[in-house]
């Protein structure tokens, strides 16, 4: 179900970007410190680049989260197994009154 929900807000993000590019083809000059000049851009390219370039850093964070959280994952994990094995070990030792009987 999340699946379709994810899809119909893509969608809608999709038509609201595209409506919006649509709306603003104005094309402005923008002069940046250093005698940086662009020329003939248009207005909506001024508010998809910091958008996406937002994406691409929250997409970065989230994947050098993820892979955190894989390494612990995989650590408590091993961490798990030889805890598990200790425990049998100490299942399978005599109790000290079955040694004294």
């Amino acid at each position: 179900m999340t699946g379709w929900l994810n899809l119909l807000f893509v969608l809608a993000l999709a038509i609201m970007a595209v409506l919006f590019a649509a709306a603003n083809q104005r094309e402005v000059t923008i002069q940046l410190p250093g005698g940086w000049l662009f020329a003939d851009i248009p207005v909506f390219v001024l508010a998809f680049v910091p958008l996406f370039l937002g994406f691409l850093a929250g997409t970065l964070s989230a994947w050098s989260s993820r892979l955190n959280h894989r390494r612990q994952s995989e650590l408590l994990h091993c961490q798990n197994q030889r805890l598990e094995a200790e425990l049998a070990n100490l299942r399978n030792q005599p109790l000290e009154t079955d040694l004294h009987v």
